[in-house]
């Protein structure tokens, strides 16, 4: 593709445009937000930035790894959260700023992913604009967990991956392969699941047979990225080995065949089917890699490189030193450095390794997710959410970059087309386009079939912020899990439909195997640039699409997590009152284990990081750490001399005094009453209940 300079600074523009939009809407949302959700995993992230940056204890037994925290901690230590009484708000306005620049960086990684991998700018447009309204990204930043640089990092990988392959033997691609690995290995101190990431970005390094400088640079970045990932574990004592032992120990049966195909039915509802479709394309660029013999001259993933442009290949680029140009690069592959032998194309190599990544985490987190009765744990987004926009992206570019197979010729692009030193004569995926899009179909109809099959063992009530992508469903359908499936298929049939309806625009235009060869090369090429730069009415309809649903389901998210938010500020009202006393010498707050959920523990934390909180049983006789205990309302009922201090507006715990540590049961009391009557005569002991 050449530079068009009007065009070139139209969509650059455009794409600034976004990006702005992008960093003020989600600044603003930062900004205008309330409490933390209300599960434990927030406020366990925001507590190591708390401890690292500020004046927090440290956390004993935490099951979440240390990264976020990690990254919010400096601006933490800079806002010098410490120094306010209650500190819960501020740390969780600082998270989300870290969340909001993060997303804004994924619009841009996005729309670069989409460039490489189509070499169309308005497919970068499309990737940009769907990376900027999806709810992995526009509304997982709003909460204060690790999903939005999740999401990145994955992008990110993809990318790198992409760009060492299209520049494969240059000092570049030694680089691009370094970053796959440091960020593949960092995301891991983001989260465990991530351990997929770095299993797919060695396969892909090792299916696409890289050179010995490439893995030197590879391997220096999993070893630098690891070492750092190792050290903040160490330090921090995070790492989930009792929730990972207990995983591998329980016996799961056939249940993880559901929350599999929930998973995938989620992914695929939320893309309007482009998640999926990127999906099984990657796994059918990988059975074409497994299948076919490295040596084969015709291998489906190794061709003869094709002639580099006059201009010097893709973007106007001069060949790096050391390959091939003009007539020299009609050679067989066999005929180049062995370097550059069997390399596939960028978006091949992207395809790849989102496919075995994504494929991975819908396997841990099937395993993982069984044992819930919870609708959302059978429809669950959250674990395969940061693979949505980049595999999305990539199906777009595969949809819109299809490769050109005239009878009796070469592929010249398309999937595995790449300005590098291999493209492909006979890619799998182009001249299958259908039966991709049918397999796609195929799995959404299973998926679905299996969903609603089981959902009558799944009755408890859902938490939308673990299906932010189908959360208008989930509103709209009274949150009935089998209803919102179906609508999930729906959604998945509508994508493929549009998805056909390009495929097969393009094949009347002239760019599939089964169309008629133009007349000339000159033909040819005029044909392929007329249809290159304008994108087909059935993407434009599908992206416009996608758009849609992540817009709808952007507001409904934000509306959800605001009321959410709100409660939670009024759950803890009391750690003001908490944070007087601390400055007079408190040390330790109490929450009655039976009364009090656990999460309510950790956003008490979250506001008082600087002193203990302690579980205790008070109806088992347990002695508080201090004489300020959180417990239900009717806490006077059992400790007769419990003192009401303060109430919470959204919640059914309050902030109790019991004087010197001791909660005095009534039957106690009765009997200390009744000993004092019959020790003076009189009914009236003078004992009032405090």
């Amino acid at each position: 593709m050449r530079r068009d300079p009007p065009r070139a600074f139209m969509w650059a523009s455009i794409g600034m445009c976004v990006v702005l939009a992008a960093f003020v809407v989600h600044m603003r949302t930062a900004v205008v937000a309330g409490g933390p959700v209300a599960v434990p995993d927030v406020p366990a992230y925001l507590g190591i930035a708390q401890w690292v940056g500020g004046d927090g204890l440290a956390l004993g037994h935490i099951p979440f790894q240390p990264g976020y925290g990690l990254v919010v901690a400096p601006l933490v230590a800079v806002g010098q959260v410490s120094l306010l009484g209650t500190q819960g708000e501020a740390v969780h306005y600082l998270a989300l700023v870290v969340n909001s620049l993060a997303a804004v960086a994924a619009v841009v990684v996005a729309g670069r992913l989409g460039l490489v991998g189509s070499r169309r700018w308005w497919v970068a447009g499309a990737a940009g604009l769907v990376a900027a309204v999806h709810p992995s990204l526009s509304s997982a930043s709003r909460i204060a967990w690790p999903e939005t640089l999740l999401s990145l990092f994955v992008l990110i990988v993809a990318l790198a991956v992409a760009f060492a392959v299209l520049h494969a033997g240059s000092a570049a691609s030694q680089r691009a392969w370094a970053r796959a690995g440091l960020f593949a290995t960092l995301a891991v101190a983001l989260h465990a699941r991530m351990i997929v990431l770095v299993v797919a970005v060695v396969a892909t390094a090792l299916l696409c047979r890289i050179g010995r400088r490439a893995w030197a640079a590879f391997g220096a970045g999993l070893v630098a990225g690891g070492a750092a990932t190792a050290v903040a574990l160490t330090l921090t004592d995070t790492w989930p080995a009792e929730r990972l032992s207990e995983a591998a120990q329980l016996d799961r049966g056939a249940e993880p065949v559901a929350t599999v195909s929930g998973q995938l039915l989620a992914l695929s509802g939320g893309t309007l089917g482009l998640g999926l479709i990127g999906l099984v394309a990657g796994l059918g660029v990988v059975f074409e890699f497994v299948r076919r013999r490295p040596s084969d001259e015709e291998d489906a993933l190794t061709a003869p490189a094709r002639p580099a442009a006059t201009t010097g290949g893709l973007f106007g680029r001069r060949p790096p030193e050391g390959r091939m140009s003009g007539d020299a690069e009609r050679s067989p592959a066999a005929r180049m450095p062995r370097e550059h032998a069997g390399i596939p194309g960028a978006l091949s190599a992207a395809l790849v390794c989102l496919a075995i990544g994504a494929f991975g985490a819908v396997l841990l987190g099937g395993w993982t997710l069984t044992g819930s009765a919870r609708a959302d744990a059978l429809l669950y987004g959250r674990y395969v959410d940061p693979w949505a926009v980049p595999l999305a992206v990539v199906a777009l570019a595969w949809l819109a970059a299809r490769p050109t197979t005239p009878r009796g010729g070469s592929s010249t692009s398309g999937v595995g087309a790449s300005p590098g030193p291999a493209s492909f004569p006979r890619s799998p995926l182009p001249s299958r386009g259908s039966a991709v899009l049918g397999t796609a179909v195929a799995v959404a109809v299973v998926t679905c079939a299996v969903v609603v099959g089981v959902a009558g063992g799944y009755d408890a009530a859902p938490r939308r912020i673990m299906t932010l992508s189908l959360s208008p469903a989930w509103a709209w359908l009274d949150e009935r899990l089998s209803a919102v499936a179906v609508a999930a298929l729906v959604l998945t049939l509508l994508g493929v439909l549009l998805a056909a309806a390009a495929l097969r625009r393009r094949a009347v235009l002239g760019e599939d195997e089964t169309s008629p060869p133009p007349i000339s090369d000159m033909d040819r090429r005029d044909t392929r640039q007329r249809t290159a730069k304008i994108p087909d009415i059935a993407l434009v309809a599908l992206v416009a699409a996608v758009l849609v649903l992540g817009a709808v389901a952007t507001v409904s998210n934000h509306r959800h997590l605001a009321d959410v938010g709100a409660v939670a500020r009024d759950q803890v009202v009391s750690a003001g009152t908490v944070s007087e006393a601390v400055d007079d010498g408190l040390t330790c707050l109490a929450h009655d284990r039976s009364s009090v959920p656990e999460y309510a523990l950790w956003l008490y934390r979250l506001e008082l990081p600087e002193i203990t909180h302690e579980r205790v049983q008070l109806e088992a006789g347990d002695r508080p750490c201090s004489e300020l205990v959180i417990a239900h309302d009717d806490l006077a009922q059992r400790c007769t001399n419990a003192r009401h201090l303060v109430d919470e507006p959204a919640a059914s715990w309050a902030l109790w005094h019991l004087p010197e540590r001791t909660c005095v049961a009534a039957l106690n009391m009765e009997a200390r009453t009744a000993g004092v009557a019959s020790h003076d005569g009189s009914h009236d002991s003078g004992i009032r209940s405090g």
